[in-house]
């Protein structure tokens, strides 16, 4: 992997170091990406995009065990994919194996008693008070007031629960996570199950698209790659992607992707 993903013509700052497997398509091993301290020192992250004027956020953060996020407002939607442990605010727990979801406006403190480990994308800024400290490190300190405090903080989704249905790809399955309904924006967050030998081929790509790779295998162009991996698609790249044992992911799309330029066959739900 001795590709760099610099920042393209237009493009917002803050991309990490990545392979590029096709053009405007790049791979990240998370397992070689390192550690970074966040603010309350209590927790880590591997970050593929940190923009900090942006508030844009994708990688891993990992908590201590009895540690806090810190009091924090979400600006807009973030989401993140619990690998291991719990987080507890004051509305529910949500566990290893389930995705959280923060709408715009969403307040709060949370809090791990025997730590835990997260895959977040954050798409808008976190803004904490000003005598605070939360972890995310592009958080901006001004007063907090939380303007819908009946409105629940956390929508949280078990994965496991959701009912799989067919793709219009063979040997895939697709698992409706969150449509982005309310938030202004039409967008999908969904899982993708490849079983051995399933082939998505040509996948026109409308909009910026982020694959957590869960567990098993893919092959994009010349490049394999394995869980636990990120894969960046940038809006107009086209992937022809297959796995050979199976592969699961989480995508988050910003736009649809057409296979061949055909709108009947979208992987995302659109």
């Amino acid at each position: 992997m001795n590709a760099v993903h610099e920042p393209q013509k237009g493009q917002s700052a803050g991309w990490m170091p990545g392979h590029q497997a096709l053009p405007g398509v790049y791979a990240y091993d998370l397992e070689s990406l390192p550690w970074r301290t966040t603010p309350r020192g209590t927790a880590r992250e591997k970050a593929v995009r940190r923009d900090e004027a942006a508030g844009l956020f994708l990688g891993m953060i990992a908590f201590d065990p009895m540690s806090r996020s810190g009091v924090h407002q979400h600006r807009g939607t973030a989401s993140s994919y619990f690998l291991s442990g719990e987080l507890v605010d004051f509305q529910c727990t949500t566990r290893a194996g389930a995705v959280g979801i923060n709408l715009a406006g969403a307040t709060h403190d949370a809090v791990t008693y025997g730590g835990c480990t997260l895959f977040s994308r954050l798409e808008a800024p976190v803004t904490i008070e000003p005598d605070g400290a939360a972890i995310h490190p592009h958080a901006k300190k001004t007063t907090v007031v939380n303007e819908s405090p009946f409105t629940p903080p956390d929508i949280t989704v078990v994965l496991d629960e959701v009912v799989p249905v067919a793709s219009p790809f063979a040997r895939v399955s697709r698992r409706a996570v969150f449509d982005y309904a309310g938030t202004g924006h039409n967008r999908r967050l969904c899982m993708l199950q490849l079983w051995p030998g399933a082939h998505l081929p040509d996948l026109q790509h409308q909009g910026l698209t982020d694959w957590f790779v869960m567990a098993g295998d893919l092959r994009i162009g010349d490049t394999r790659v394995a869980g636990p991996s990120v894969v960046v698609i940038e809006p107009g790249s086209r992937v022809d992607v297959s796995s050979t044992f199976g592969c699961s992911l989480l995508a988050w799309a910003e736009a649809p992707a057409h296979a061949g330029g055909d709108p009947s066959l979208e992987p995302y739900g659109f």
